[in-house]
């Protein structure tokens, strides 16, 4: 049997846009990129009890461009400790028509629906974990924030006795209470030693003058300005 998907990434939350300026005079990049942001509107289903949020499981829809990327996460691998910046988690993500992304948008399809026609062999286990987390509440789409995504062009980061070609991902997310929050991204695998690229990343922006600070998951971040409404 395959095993699942996993999402690996640091995550460094920065007060302004000031921070991706700094960051890209630092990794001599052209100013250019800054201007090549791209917009993604995150849907996110639950039921009105919130029963997959309660066990840290998302699932949301993505629309960006052209494309719908259905996506399932499960729970934290990796407890953040300290000041630690890494997230590991399940994730499983799938691209799907967007018919079908308009169908499970106005309640035409369910999630466990979707989930079925478009993970296949893959989406007895999430079901399960939906069922277990849910029982037979019904699922429907809570709410959406958007966020600006700018992929940097790959750069090559000295870390510990080798090197590390790496992308940042800086995004800008507006939450539906008007708040707008700031956080650079950057992807690895489980191949990587991550607690080495972590020091590196430090360092860079140490470096580069950027003030960071930890940051919770972006569907954590829409679910807390839901319970403020």
């Amino acid at each position: 049997m395959t095993s699942p998907s996993r999402e690996i990434e640091f995550k460094f939350g920065v007060h302004d846009r000031q921070a991706f300026d700094q960051l890209v005079e630092h990794l001599n990049l052209p100013e250019a990129v800054l201007n090549e942001g791209v917009t993604q509107v995150n849907h996110f289903f639950d039921s009105q009890a919130l029963c997959l949020h309660k066990k840290h499981f998302v699932i949301r829809l993505r629309e960006e461009k052209e494309n719908n990327i259905l996506t399932i996460k499960g729970e934290q691998a990796l407890q953040q400790k300290g000041n630690s910046v890494l997230s590991d988690r399940v994730e499983e993500e799938v691209s799907i028509p967007r018919q079908a992304a308009e169908n499970l948008l106005h309640g035409r399809i369910s999630p466990q629906q979707a989930i079925n026609d478009h993970f296949k062999t893959r989406s007895a286990p999430i079901l399960q974990m939906i069922k277990t987390a849910c029982s037979d509440q019904d699922l429907l789409h809570i709410g959406e924030f958007s966020n600006v995504r700018i992929h940097l062009p790959p750069v090559t980061l000295a870390v510990a006795d080798t090197s590390e070609k790496l992308a940042f991902e800086l995004d800008t997310s507006t939450f539906p209470d008007g708040s707008v929050e700031y956080e650079i991204e950057i992807e690895i695998t489980q191949h990587n030693n991550a607690a080495n690229i972590e020091a590196a990343l430090v360092e860079l922006f140490q470096q580069a003058g950027i003030e960071w600070h930890t940051a919770a998951s972006k569907a954590e971040r829409f679910f807390a300005t839901q319970a403020n409404n």
